[in-house]
């Protein structure tokens, strides 16, 4: 009974158990429970140190995951991994998303998904995150990973073409060749241009027919279900799972620019009956070659199938018989799907005058450019005077009319060429009959300018004071030469006159002037002073001044205050000067002051001073000397290297002792020592017999009290 009783206990609890798991699973979240790994051996080992947490992983199991059925690959190398449900999926992110989605789609997904090409994915996705692979069973794993890699690279390269624009003429086959060998991926995803697209290799063949539009064509390299987002599988303490999409197509661009076709038609009529001309010849210029049509009997010449846009160059080539071709022609840009009409008419012969202009002096060879033979204006008159055209000269001086009908005409310059006079001269001509034969008679004519020249006038001032020079210098005086600039060839010397000087009859050109003896007083300016005799078409003369700014010879004047006797400077003891400018009479004022004071160390210097002749004037000695006694002349001539150093002497006063009326005391022997260190007497003195007598008296005393202490000694 016992037995019975446990047994039936035990099945209530293997019942609870039971209910308990069902319950469990079934309050569990929908989306772990859509989750389930499923692993598979692949049958391959490796060893390599995990990228996620630094442990060498020996020979270990390469599996086949798949995620509810769907091929994943790992990214969490260091976590395990068993056959197992509850895992969270969500958008994969990470910085290597891109790569690890090529991989995955270039490794496994576009093959045919055996077992090893799994594990060569997976171990290159390792790689990638940082996976230390030192060892595989794979076989060819290298170079598998390179192929994918490969395959990558190309996946990320786009077309040397993409983004491009070309232009596709209707009923043309256009190759475009890929320089980066990538084409061979691309399929069309999307065409509304009505262009055909077909490729060989990495060439594309296009051809668009009179349907077709301008715009773009897209291009990819996948298809775009293989675009998505990539889905990673978590679970707690479980390898992350990874079911990768490839984030972009490999998508290319080509805009395509379509030319229609279209043409031109020309007819060829008489300008005065309007009839269609037949058996003219007309030339169509295009694209650098040229095509000739005669007309029909309706007077008409056409040129097709021409891309639009073209510049069509329509011209008479050859005129029909009893009529002269009139040069015309005319040049129209093709437009699509259309035939643009020219009416050419025909008219009686015609002629041009040829003009050949020459300068006077210079013939057609032109000395420089401020000359030249272009650009000469001619009116063409008529026998009425009536003027009905011009013509206009080339560098060679030559020009040709426009057509003129049969007659008398004259030219007459209107606007002269660079460097030229404007000529008055009527040249005339006539166009006379030259045969039904030839389309356009010509004439020759000739005409001569005289060339203009110029004055180049030089004028000397003085840097500082203008026309007006310093000191003692003078302006006139100064020798110049003028040089050609382009060869250094002198053309002429002149001498400042009056503070000018000029050279005439220049030819127009580069010149500059250079001083070659520089006037008194002033320093030889060495500058070249350049210069051009331009055009003036407004004058007979061009004419041009320069000035020259001259630098006056300048000096310092350096005084130092000595003693006569010792021939030093007499310091912190200051004297007093004025300097006299001799060419002006005035006295020299520098900082707003007419009086120049030795410093303590007995000397001062001037301001720089022009060249000329100076003098200097002592107004006040340094204390107990005497005043210089007349004034020291000072000669500026710029030979002193810039300082002329004044060396003035003084001569010490003369001291003056009182007169003392005390009586005079006798001096002991003691105080003889002191009597060097005052003065002997003057010449003239009142005192001085009674100093002489002193004197004598002590002289006495000693005497007497040598002989005394000697005759003691001899007794003894």
């Amino acid at each position: 009974m016992t037995i019975i009783k446990n047994k039936a206990q035990q099945v209530k609890i293997i019942a609870i158990m039971l209910i308990t798991m069902i319950l469990v699973n079934l309050l569990q979240p929908l989306d772990a429970m859509a989750a389930s790994l499923q692993l598979d051996e692949t049958g391959y080992n490796y060893t390599g140190i995990s990228f996620t947490n630094g442990v060498k992983l020996e020979n270990k199991v390469i599996w086949n995951m798949k995620m509810d059925g769907k091929d994943v690959f790992c990214v969490d190398s260091g976590a395990p991994a068993n056959t197992e449900s509850g895992y969270n999926p969500e958008s994969y992110m990470s910085d290597k998303k891109d790569l690890l989605s090529k991989i995955a789609y270039y490794g496994f997904t576009q093959t045919d998904q055996s077992y090893k090409e799994f594990a060569t994915t997976q171990l290159l996705i390792w790689e990638a995150l940082g996976e230390q692979l030192e060892w595989t069973s794979l076989p060819n794993y290298w170079s598998d990973r390179e192929v994918i890699l490969a395959r990558v690279k190309k996946h990320d390269a786009q077309p040397s073409w993409d983004k491009q624009t070309i232009t596709l003429i209707e009923g043309q086959e256009f190759v475009l060749d890929d320089t980066n060998k990538v084409a061979d991926w691309l399929s069309v995803t999307n065409n509304t241009t009505g262009i055909s697209v077909t490729k060989d290799g990495n060439k594309l063949k296009l051809k668009a027919d009179k349907n077709a539009e301008s715009g773009e064509i897209l291009f990819a390299k996948v298809p775009n279900t293989t675009i998505g987002t990539s889905i990673i599988y978590n679970k707690a303490d479980r390898q992350s799972l990874v079911d990768f999409h490839l984030q972009d197509a490999g998508n290319a661009t080509l805009k395509v620019n379509v030319k229609k076709l279209g043409g031109v038609r020309i007819k060829k009529i008489d300008e005065t009956t309007k009839q269609p001309l037949p058996n003219t010849t007309i030339k169509f210029e295009y694209n650098n070659t040229f095509k000739e049509v005669v007309t029909n009997d309706d007077g008409v010449a056409e040129l097709q199938g021409i891309p639009e846009g073209t510049e069509v160059k329509v011209s008479e080539l050859l005129a029909p018989t009893n009529y002269h071709n009139l040069g015309e022609s005319q040049t129209v840009v093709v437009k699509p799907d259309e035939v643009i009409e020219l009416i050419f008419n025909n008219s009686e012969q015609v002629g041009i005058v040829s003009l050949k202009k020459t300068g006077q002096l210079f013939g057609d060879v032109m000395p420089n450019d401020h000359y030249s033979l272009a650009d000469a204006l001619y009116g063409i008159y008529d026998s009425t005077d009536t003027r009905i055209g011009e013509l206009s000269t080339d560098e060679f001086g030559k020009a040709t009319s426009i057509t003129l009908g049969l007659g008398k005409y004259y030219l007459l310059e209107e606007r002269a060429p660079l460097g030229y006079l404007l000529s008055e001269e009527k040249v005339s001509f006539e166009i006379e009959y030259a045969g039904q034969d030839v389309a356009i008679t010509s004439t020759q004519v000739q005409a001569v300018d005289i060339e203009q020249k110029g004055t180049a006038k030089l004028i000397k001032e003085d840097a500082e004071t203008g026309d007006k020079a310093q000191g003692n210098a003078v302006l006139d005086g100064a020798v110049y030469e003028l040089y050609r600039s382009s060869d250094d060839k002198l053309m002429d010397t002149v001498t400042i006159e009056n503070g000018q000087a000029q050279s005439d009859n220049l030819v127009l050109d580069s010149y500059y002037w250079l001083e070659k003896e520089a006037p008194t007083g002033y320093l030889l300016d060495s500058n070249k002073h350049t210069f051009d005799l331009t055009y003036n078409k407004e004058s007979e003369s061009a004419n041009t001044t320069v000035t020259v700014k001259e630098k006056v010879i300048k000096e310092k004047i350096k005084v130092i205050k000595c003693d006569e006797v010792t021939k030093e400077p007499i310091k912190n003891n200051s004297a007093t000067f004025k300097i006299k400018d001799m060419q002006t009479g005035e006295f020299i004022e520098q900082n707003r002051k007419s009086e120049f004071s030795t410093d303590k160390t007995g000397e001062f210097t001037t301001d720089n001073l022009p060249y000329g002749d100076y003098e200097l004037i002592e107004i006040i000695a340094p204390s107990n000397y005497q005043l210089m006694s007349k004034p020291r002349s000072i000669k500026i001539d710029g030979t002193h290297d810039g300082v002329i150093e004044m060396r003035i002497t003084n001569k010490e006063s003369p001291k003056v002792f009182p007169i003392k009326n005390e009586p005079q005391k006798v001096v002991p022997i003691k105080a003889l020592k002191g009597l060097a260190s005052n003065p002997l007497p003057a010449l003239g003195d009142k005192n001085s017999l009674t100093i002489i007598l002193l004197g004598l008296g002590i002289i006495t005393i000693g005497i007497a009290i040598y002989r005394n202490n000697k005759y003691k000694k001899q007794k003894h």
